[in-house]
């Protein structure tokens, strides 16, 4: 696991966890060091809970996993599930419900052939639709009819 803690008391009760000592847990790594250690995973999480700035946004999180190849297991918000499904690159799940976002790691990991399809089609979206090229047309669309 890499990145902060929003909340120390939360870390605190989480490093408690027996579970704990079973996690390779690298902190905040540098923009470098993340994709170094994007390809040597094998799932991209992303199950941030149901807040009014998580539910609308586009995670820049998930199309780094999607480029990376990796399936994702993200929160089931209309938008990401959305993207998810219609890519076929990953699994979406309650995420207030640890049980679920379990069985959908587990599935990926006994399930390595859809695991890499799913990789791949993530993959394969990014290049096709979700990358700056892509969007740099619709901004600039959006801008023309905006000045007409």
């Amino acid at each position: 696991l890499a990145g902060n803690f929003s909340e120390k008391e939360f870390e605190s009760e989480i490093k408690k966890n027996v579970i704990w000592k079973k996690i390779d847990y690298l902190g905040f790594l540098p923009l470098s060091a993340v994709y170094q250690h994007f390809a040597t995973a094998d799932i991209g999480l992303i199950c941030l809970l149901p807040e009014p700035n998580h539910i609308d946004s586009s995670p820049n999180k998930m199309f780094e996993y999607m480029a990376a190849g990796l399936p994702v297991v993200a929160s089931h918000f209309p938008a990401w599930k959305k993207i998810i499904e219609e890519n076929q690159c990953g699994l979406c799940v309650d995420p207030n419900n640890p049980r679920t976002i379990a069985k959908a790691i587990e599935y990926l990991v006994q399930n390595p052939d859809k695991a890499k399809e799913m990789g791949e089609n993530g993959k394969m979206a990014v290049k096709q639709k979700y990358n700056w090229n892509i969007e740099e047309r619709k901004l600039l669309n959006l801008y023309e009819d905006l000045i007409k």
